[in-house]
């Protein structure tokens, strides 16, 4: 109803004055409702906002009031426009109007109010008339801006911006990267509706990335709004990529068929060509395509070495950013039994750096012995290690290899029928297998703390069981140290380990935690892991409002007061923007602005914000108050106060003038008793003239 009214007006006042000219209808219209429109919209839920109300009138009107009188607790005016005349023709008010929410409609009465109607040379009794009005308070843009999902550092990963917003808003956006590379969208992209998911290709540089959102949108009038965000993500090393070759041991002399699997780190596609060292293949490499982070291959190989080693060049592409990784991935060999006896060894490889437990089986006919003499590692038995049985026997042995060289068994059986030697080899992979994740990795300082740590088995082979320890390795973290017993964990699961920790409210930054991994392999062998993850300490305001007094404590109608605001910053970070503003109701009037901008309020400090008001008449007031302002990472806080003041009525109008009682502190207030006097002589010359204009009409009836 209230929209494009300003084209109505134009239209309204070109036919009527077409009309005026050809048919003479300018004593038919004496009066017209235009309607009403925002000329400034409120932006947030205690906003001030102006509202223009228009009429038509073809008479001179004196001493007029326009006014608007709401039905609803949604709008407060703070002023009446008064004019000392209005017309012929369109009569415009600007009034000041307070929000209290957005996006409703209110029902109001639109009032004129004249006192007189100039007639001639005379003035004859005013009107009044009253207007409907449906006064719809526009919503204004704003947004609730969130990521999800982790950015991997150095590779291409895809999170979710996630947009939310109380109003249906069409707006567009634009994103940049804090420690991390925004690869799309590179440029603007739209956001509609209450809720929107954006999906975001980066790049993580960085373990405290974050992204600088920039909205751009506009108001109910057209105007152009720009808002900005500052969006954390949560960024962690990216895990390897993986081969696996089944079975893991293979015969010599002799085309073994051997499964290779390539898992990727991410859902990508690309290729790997693969080789074998240590045997010989149909090809010298195989290339076999990945897709969705998947690549499967049955080789041809034929061992020619104690070892057979698998290399893959694996080259993918995540959202046109190319990468280019080396894994392997080894298998052991051994002679194909051509005599009596069967030698099996278990595992079928060992950890590097570990004591691995190595069980030995020997089937022979009859009695036998058997010597066994282990190369490239340390062993708890002597060497060479003599046991032996009859038709079956076994022994343990406590392995741990040297280096990352495979392991060497050399296995002689002596039974009845004669003598087997059998060499067994036995690869050695890398005990580092876990990958260590927090959610999230961005915390409020200041208070508890919860953070999930998951724990992902990225290496391919399985643990049995493990011993989780977490410490805090940040002497500003106040933690205990966590333990954690796990159970069997697959290759690529993960378990999630949840830790609790105090921050300081003084503290900002990177906070470190070390972890050590205490586990045993399916393989029956036992390793450790240890690191160190980091999490990022983000500090919170805290502005409290300490005091609000009124000077003087009871005001006198028609003499000017003051109201001082006492805000503390309790927290340990500045803020900026600092303001506070008034929105008086009728009957209290801001001597200087109801908005007073202090700016930054840095930690540890107070500010005393003045205010000055004048009522016009005596009474009970309630005066709300809105505190505002802005954190370093841009979020927008508000702290709404409400002010009760008791006005009583002045003894003397024309008096003596009292200079105003002092504000807190002893400082008097500059200029009061000017503005006193200032009023009296107003009130003087208006009834100068209001005694003129009833002279004149006694004159002309005469």
């Amino acid at each position: 109803m209230i929209r494009n009214i300003s084209l109505a007006v134009i239209a309204f006042a070109a036919v009527l004055a077409y009309a005026q000219a050809v048919v003479g209808l300018a004593s038919s219209v004496d009066y017209l409702w235009l309607g009403a429109k925002w000329s400034q919209v409120p932006k947030f839920p205690g906003d001030v906002g102006v509202v223009t109300l228009s009429f038509y009138v073809s008479s001179q009107y004196v001493d007029v009031t326009i006014s608007l009188d709401p039905k609803c607790g949604y709008v407060a005016p703070l002023e009446d426009v008064r004019l000392p005349s209005a017309g012929p023709g369109v009569v415009s008010a600007n009034l000041k109007v307070l929000a209290y929410a957005l996006n409703v409609t209110c029902p109001a009465n639109a009032i004129f109010n004249a006192r007189y109607k100039a007639v001639g040379g005379s003035l004859t009794d005013g009107v009044t008339n009253v207007e409907y009005v449906s006064l719809y308070v526009p919503p204004y843009p704003t947004y609730d801006v969130s990521a999800r999902g982790t950015a991997y550092l150095g590779m291409p990963s895809r999170i979710t911006l996630v947009f939310k917003s109380p109003y249906s808003t069409a707006s567009t956006a634009t994103v940049q990267g804090q420690g991390v590379r925004v690869l799309s969208p590179s440029g603007q992209f739209s956001v509609n509706g209450t809720y929107a998911e954006v999906p975001l290709v980066v790049i993580a540089d960085s373990p405290s990335a974050s992204l600088l959102v920039s909205v751009q949108s506009r108001d109910w009038l057209g105007n152009p709004v720009a808002l900005t965000y500052t969006v954390p993500i949560a960024a962690a090393p990216a895990p390897p990529s993986v081969m696996y070759v089944s079975p893991t041991a293979l015969s010599l002399n002799k085309y073994n068929k051997v499964n290779v699997t390539i898992q990727l780190p991410v859902e990508a596609d690309g290729t790997a060509v693969i080789a074998a060292a240590g045997a010989v293949m149909p090809q010298s490499s195989i290339t076999i395509p990945i897709s969705r982070g998947r690549g499967y291959a049955v080789l041809e190989v034929y061992p020619v070495f104690s070892v057979v080693t698998f290399t893959a060049q694996v080259t993918y592409q995540v959202t046109g950013v190319a990468k280019t990784e080396q894994i392997s991935a080894s298998a052991a060999t051994q002679q194909t039994i051509g005599g009596l006896a069967k030698v099996e060894v278990r595992p079928p490889r060992l950890m590097a750096g570990v004591a691995n437990n190595v069980t030995l089986s020997v089937s022979a006919p009859g009695a036998f012995n058997v010597s066994v003499a282990v190369a490239n590692a340390a062993v708890d038995k002597p060497q060479p290690y003599y046991f032996g049985g009859v038709d079956k026997a076994t022994a343990s042995l406590l392995v741990t290899p040297l280096s990352s060289q495979p392991v060497t068994f050399t296995v002689t059986v002596y039974h009845s029928a004669g003598t087997d030697q059998y060499t067994i080899t036995l690869p050695v992979t890398s005990a580092s297998i876990f990958t260590v994740i927090p959610n999230p990795s961005l915390v409020k300082s200041g208070g508890n703390r919860t953070v999930v740590v998951t724990v992902i088995n990225s290496g391919d082979v399985a643990v049995q069981k493990a011993v989780v320890t977490i410490s805090p390795a940040t002497s500003n973290v106040v933690a205990s140290t966590y333990t954690f017993q796990l159970g069997r964990v697959a290759p690529l699961e993960s378990v999630q380990l949840p830790i609790s920790f105090i921050v300081p409210a003084t503290y900002s930054g990177a906070m470190a935690f070390t972890y050590n991994i205490i586990y045993t392999t399916e393989l029956g062998t036992t390793g450790s892991s240890q690191g160190t993850f980091y999490l990022q300490a983000l500090q919170s305001p805290a502005v409290n409002v300490t005091s609000v007094t009124v000077v003087p404590q009871f005001p006198e109608a028609r003499r000017t007061f003051y109201i001082s605001v006492t805000v503390v910053n309790k927290g340990f970070a500045p803020v900026t923007n600092l303001q506070v503003e008034a929105s008086p109701p009728r009957g209290i009037r801001p001597v200087t602005a109801p908005i007073y901008f202090a700016g930054q309020l840095d930690p540890q400090q107070t500010a005393n914000i003045p205010l000055s008001f004048n009522a016009t008449a005596p009474g009970q007031y309630q005066i709300p108050l809105v505190i505002s302002y802005t954190d370093q990472y841009g979020n927008f806080y508000t702290i709404p106060y409400t002010v009760t003041v008791t006005v009583s009525n002045g003894t003397r109008l024309f008096g003596t003038i009292r200079q105003g009682t002092p504000i807190q502190g002893g400082s008097s207030q500059p200029g009061q008793g000017g503005t006193i006097v200032g009023a009296g002589v107003a009130m003087v010359v208006a009834a100068a003239v209001v005694a003129v204009l009833y002279m004149r009409r006694r004159a002309k009836r005469s």
